[in-house]
């Protein structure tokens, strides 16, 4: 039987959560907070018309394994306060160690056993997290090891390729008009604007643009923490994933000073989900709505239970 408290993190806005617990289990028993990826989704991993329930899924399957989980809606978003456009990066990494602070006060939680789980965006943060407020290790899927200000840059680029590839009479037309020559020239004017300006929030084109978060986002280096990084640490991505290089995985392995294992999962892709085909930038919306129905890749938890198991029982 699994408990299920809604709770609100008293951070600098208040954060909406969900705590799961074993509700047989004994206590204190270890507990995960999931920290999720880039964007407004909910704290279940649903964005609007696309509703995953990844992290929802997650915490379920760790809490039937015994572990409480801690997973919430990100400054700005659904049932927390504050703004999300005017967030940046250090107001996600504060706003998580705040949520470790509050497994720490509940009576529930064995307070040596606090893990974090990030996923993409929250991959890249929890190093952060740790170096503020040190937990009893990472889980990092889907992470990178690399400057923030490499690692985006990439996506767009892939994107730009991808057209540049278009075949047929849309290639044709896409080579004569310039399309991807101009859309790298609008980029760059782009990116210079956000970085020269010390706006929270910008208007280019009539769309809202969180201008503080990029910023921060393209100054953040994930290497610094990882190289900092002395609690264990696991590292998985799918060998589908085209949002981050597999093979990063191997990397942030490399970087940290504490043990640390790392793994490919083959054929996973970015919201790990086992994937067919061969993913392309462009169309990416369209093929992860078509896994939506599909569960968490078994093999991830393959991976994950004898780490966790080992450190639990320490």
């Amino acid at each position: 039987m699994t408990k299920i408290e809604a709770i609100t993190i008293q951070a600098d806005y208040p954060l909406s959560g969900t705590l799961t617990y074993p509700k047989d289990a004994e206590q204190p028993a270890p507990a995960i907070l999931i920290i999720p990826g880039t964007g407004n989704s909910d704290r279940d991993g649903n964005m609007k018309r696309m509703k995953m329930n990844l992290y929802k899924d997650l915490a379920e399957y760790f809490t039937s394994r015994g572990l409480i989980t801690l997973r919430y809606d990100k400054r700005g978003t659904h049932q927390s306060g504050g703004n999300f456009h005017e967030t940046g990066v250090c107001d996600l990494i504060n706003d998580a160690a705040d949520c470790i602070r509050f497994l720490q006060e509940r009576p529930e939680v064995d307070k040596d056993k606090i893990f974090i789980l990030g996923h993409s965006e929250g991959a890249l943060l929890a190093p952060a997290v740790h170096h503020q407020i040190p937990v009893a290790g990472l889980i990092l899927l889907a992470g990178a090891a690399e400057p923030s200000e490499q690692l985006f840059p990439r996506q767009t680029e892939m994107a730009l390729y991808e057209i540049e590839q278009t075949k047929g009479f849309k290639g044709w037309l896409f080579r004569i008009l310039k399309v991807t020559e101009k859309a790298r020239k609008q980029n760059k004017a782009i990116m210079k604007k956000i970085m020269e300006s010390n706006q929270t929030v910008m208007r280019i084109k009539g769309a809202k643009i969180p201008a503080k978060w990029m910023r921060e986002q393209m100054g953040y280096n994930v290497c610094e923490y990882l190289s900092e990084t002395t609690c264990p640490v696991l590292a998985i991505t799918g060998e589908k994933d085209i949002q981050v290089p597999p093979e990063h995985a191997h990397r942030i392995a490399e970087m940290v000073i504490g043990e640390a294992e790392s793994h490919i999962i083959p054929g996973m892709n970015h919201i790990l989900r086992k994937y067919q085909g061969t993913h392309t930038i462009l169309r990416l919306i369209k093929e992860y709505k078509t896994q939506l129905n599909q569960p968490i890749c078994p093999e991830l938890f393959q991976k994950i239970d004898p780490w966790l198991k080992k450190r639990i029982n320490h």
